[in-house]
């Protein structure tokens, strides 16, 4: 479902214009946080995946 049938879904139930707009605003929002965490979780595995084949971490117990 794209966008527009969202807000087709959204007006037929009864929301005006102008909350439409908040919730779209409200999703973007959401998603673009979303990208941030899975960005900053990506650089800790690339951070960790570095520091593994540089022999400064493994998975023996000294």
């Amino acid at each position: 479902m794209d966008r527009k049938e969202d807000r087709d879904i959204l007006r037929k139930g009864g929301f005006a214009e102008n909350e439409v707009v908040q919730l779209s605003k409200l999703r973007a929002y959401y998603a673009e946080k979303e990208r941030q965490r899975a960005a900053i979780a990506n650089r800790r595995l690339e951070f960790i995946r570095w520091l593994v084949a540089n022999g400064k971490l493994s998975d023996q117990i000294a």
